[in-house]
């Protein structure tokens, strides 16, 4: 994709990874020898013998290149490049680390971990070093890469701005909507959209990416069919995140393209982790405040009439309803009198949250400054309702108000903590909470699970923004 790296450029990074698992044994044996962690051994006894580097080429030969690390479409950016080093490491390791358990046991275990992570150490040493070296002198590029970008919208806007940071040239944009030469994030536009085949000689633009907003996709093929006979590589981005949608996935199926749009955002062994680490820590977490929780139920039915828990259904991944349970903070009959609480900014977005609702009890008020009234989520974390981290699972009539883009939200399971939570909680109106809300999807990993989890801990000890 945008030759960013040729198959050259990949068969040199391919036969650097071979050598550098042979040098990082070597490099192993001596820091067994220099750096004894353990008891001292002889030199002989933290030798690697010669099958030992034969059975380490072999492996890394088969496994790297099955981690898709030598395809240029999935290592563009230097972060999945480094993701995928360090994971084909990572199984790579953990194959010879088998291997090695019924053949040659008597390998040092201290000599392998060295090994391991000087080849980690090596893999992502030099190709952030040749990454910098190929910004700079431009040689691993087939040939210069200059891309022209069709639409100047928040699409096209995003699309510079991703494929600059990867270091390649952004010729300018084509817009209908914008006089030639005014500029958009430092980048001019160069023609309209109708015009393009005429500029593309004289900028020397190598590729095309139309991104282009959902109403002009129309005119997508007339334009496709314009550039058919130039000599360059034409990419489209359909605009689906203004209609909702987190992500599309391409597939194939009897031979016809196919892309899904209501794919999940967290899946395969993502999801397994995510949900292993909802079941882990939800299960320690409840065991621990169960005491608490039943002083809270004693406490809710002494101060006033009503049940214990309140149960209210609310959105979940993908639209999915379900019955999330809560601790009653309220009066009994206080969801009657919600449409008189609501009230409106003046551009007209909705804030159905007031920190002076006379609706809430005494012990609701307590419980909600230190956020204990929604302990009872535990269990629809445990469920599989929710997870322990996600966008805040929202009430379907506020749902029903949303515009096409904020459905992104619903793309991964709804949490009792998120990025909400640690950046102010109620003291951020409803539709802002959801900015917040599409950057944690976009930017989905387990260890900002782990940091939002452990910012939590800071937000509800200081009760700011809960009411």
């Amino acid at each position: 994709m945008f030759r960013r790296f040729g198959p050259n450029y990949m068969l040199m990074l391919y036969l650097f990874d071979l050598g550098g698992s042979q040098i990082a044994l070597w490099v192993a044996h001596h820091l067994r020898l220099m750096l004894p962690l353990s008891q001292v051994i002889p030199e002989r006894g933290a030798a690697v013998p010669a099958p030992v580097h034969q059975l380490v080429l072999a492996v890394f030969a088969i496994i790297l290149p099955m981690s898709s690390l030598y395809d240029s479409r999935r290592v563009f950016r230097a972060v999945n490049e480094a993701v995928r080093a360090f994971s084909a490491v990572v199984l790579s390791s953990l194959i010879l680390a088998g291997i090695l358990y019924v053949t040659y046991r008597d390998v040092s275990r201290l000599v392998f971990v060295y090994f391991v992570v000087v080849t980690i150490m090596l893999l992502l040493g030099y190709r952030a070093a040749l990454r910098m070296l190929s910004r700079i002198v431009g040689w691993a590029a087939e040939i210069p890469v200059r891309v022209l970008i069709a639409g100047s919208g928040p699409l096209g806007r995003q699309a510079a701005r991703t494929l600059t940071s990867t270091g390649v040239a952004i010729a300018g944009f084509a817009d209908d909507d914008l006089a030639d030469g005014v500029l958009v994030d430092g980048i001019p536009v160069l023609t309209s959209l109708d015009k393009i085949p005429y500029v593309l000689e004289q900028e020397a633009v190598t590729d095309i990416v139309f991104a282009l907003s959902y109403h002009e996709q129309d005119r997508l093929a007339n334009l496709l069919v314009s550039l058919w006979r130039l000599p360059l590589r034409i990419y489209t981005i359909p605009d689906i995140f203004s209609l909702g949608f987190a992500r599309g996935q391409v597939d194939y199926l009897g031979g016809l393209t196919v892309l899904g749009f209501r794919e999940p955002v967290v899946d395969g062994f993502r999801r397994v982790t995510k949900r292993l680490v909802d079941l882990v820590l939800g299960t320690a977490i409840l065991m621990g405040v169960l005491p608490v929780m039943g002083i809270i139920a004693a406490a809710i039915r002494l101060e006033s009439p009503g049940p214990i828990i309140f149960r209210q259904e609310r959105v979940g991944e993908n639209g999915r309803p379900f019955v999330m349970f809560k601790f009653r903070s309220m009066l009994a009959d206080a969801e009657r009198q919600q449409e008189s609480m609501n009230v409106y900014t003046p551009s007209g977005k909705l804030v159905h949250k007031n920190p002076e609702d006379p609706r809430v009890t005494r012990v609701g008020r307590f419980l909600r400054r230190f956020s204990l009234d929604e302990l009872p989520q535990l269990f629809n974390v445990l469920r599989g309702e929710m997870s322990l981290v996600g966008p805040r699972p929202e009430l379907p009539w506020i749902v029903a108000q949303y515009e096409p883009w904020q459905y992104q939200r619903l793309a991964v399971p709804p949490g009792m903590t998120s990025w909400y939570v640690v950046n102010g909680r109620s003291e951020t109106p409803m539709h802002l909470n959801t900015e917040e809300d599409l950057k944690y999807v976009r930017d989905y990993s387990l260890l900002q699970d782990l940091r939002i989890l452990w910012k939590s801990l800071g937000a509800v000890v200081k009760g700011r923004g809960a009411f």
